[in-house]
């Protein structure tokens, strides 16, 4: 699987972009602040319908594209043939530019204009008809902190990947999180004497429902990665370290549980937190507060490794999730490298390399071109990026 053409109209500082690609691997080179992330956004963009750098989608939208739309254009090809993707985004609360008579006005647009609007082949579709289309995977410097960082961040690696192979878990996953926010407000609601605890029952079942099918899927998906990511970790640490990624659910589900039998616990246990739910007006349990422990050689890296092993393991883990995509599709995910070599010693660097010179279709970026070696250099596709433009070199 790889992008054949990107085109981009007033997404954050690309005015105007149409760029040809092909597979290989792609080099954007350039200063920080000119766009180079900016692109990689873009191209998720179109394989997620969301940034991973933006909290809001308007937040793409050039602040002075005339009609207040980012447009992003792309063809990828697959296996099974060539998708034409199309997603517009709109912004309804544009910046006030300039003062006075000379401030420039949003224009006016009726009431239920969408936001976002996708099309895939020239029909119109839904978010979650897109996320699948073309799968990609992020490696960005804060996924170096992969181990060190917060369980948020480990949830979004699950999530990321899962969503993209998964369309069911996707689903599931977007249901959960606004049963959660329901409930969470429902829980205040009791707790300030304004509801019956009894409302918290129907929610409660299709919480552990939707719950239940989430973290089995996560299940799963650690059990595949755990056999990828061993191999990874014993190259790159020169056959010394054995690493094991373990699934720290809220809650803990007999590992011979059915899917019915792990929901009926999942319900015993939040009537047995219930009371402290309401008193707190906070949901206590569930996927939504699930984490990863990474151990090498059976000791917590996060408690007991150096800042260089976990690096190692965060380089493992991404190595496996690119595999772990790979085995899922049975199509090459495109590879997004956001300016990492950066932040690796010059070993890591060549393994890293070593890694991706043979992937069908790379996008890196850097401020630094000298880290790359002059044979890897001749074989990349080159560009210089400067202020929302691409100059080949």
């Amino acid at each position: 699987m790889h992008l054949v053409h990107l085109a981009l109209t007033d997404f954050r500082n690309y005015r105007q972009l149409d760029l040809s690609l092909g597979p290989g691997l792609f080099l954007f080179c350039g200063e920080n602040a000119q766009g180079k992330t900016n692109l990689l956004e873009a191209v998720s963009m179109i394989a997620t319908s969301t940034s991973f750098h933006a909290s809001a989608d308007r937040e793409v939208v050039n602040w002075y594209a005339p009609d207040h739309l980012a447009r992003l254009d792309a063809r990828i090809r697959r296996r099974d043939g060539e998708l034409h993707v199309e997603i517009v985004i709109f912004d309804p609360t544009p910046p006030l530019l300039g003062s006075g008579e000379q401030a420039t006005r949003p224009p006016h647009w009726p009431g239920g204009t969408q936001r976002k609007r996708i099309k895939i082949n020239e029909v119109p579709r839904r978010a979650l008809d897109l996320i699948g289309s073309m799968t990609n995977v992020l490696f960005a410097p804060a996924d170096l902190h992969l181990v060190d960082g917060s369980p948020d961040e480990r949830r979004r690696f699950i999530d990321r990947s899962l969503c993209q192979v998964r369309p069911r878990y996707c689903q599931a996953l977007q249901q959960y999180r606004k049963i959660i926010m329901q409930r969470a407000a429902l829980l205040k609601r009791i707790r300030d004497y304004h509801e019956d605890p009894r409302l918290l029952d129907y929610l409660d079942e299709r919480l552990t429902l939707l719950a239940t099918m989430i973290m089995f899927e996560r299940e799963r998906m650690l059990s595949a990665l755990n056999e990828l990511a061993a191999p990874f970790q014993e190259q790159l640490s020169g056959g010394r370290e054995q690493l094991q990624i373990v699934y720290r659910p809220s809650f803990q589900p007999h590992p011979q549980h059915s899917l019915t039998e792990a929901q009926e616990h999942y319900l015993r246990q939040l009537h047995t937190v219930r009371q402290k739910e309401i008193q707190q007006g906070v949901c206590l349990l569930g996927p939504h507060r699930d984490d990863l422990e990474f151990l090498v050689n059976g000791m917590s890296v996060i408690t007991y490794g150096s800042r260089g092993q976990q690096r190692t393991v965060a380089l493992a883990t991404k190595f496996a999730e690119l595999a772990y995509m790979r085995a899922a599709t049975g199509d090459e995910p495109v590879l997004l490298l956001d300016d990492v070599f950066s932040e690796l010693d010059q070993r890591r660097r060549e393994q890293l390399l070593q890694a991706i010179l043979d992937h069908e279709q790379v996008l890196l970026t850097t401020t630094d071109a000298s880290h790359f070696p002059p044979e890897v250099l001749e074989r990349a596709y080159k560009f210089q990026v400067v202020n929302g433009q691409l100059h080949p070199w």
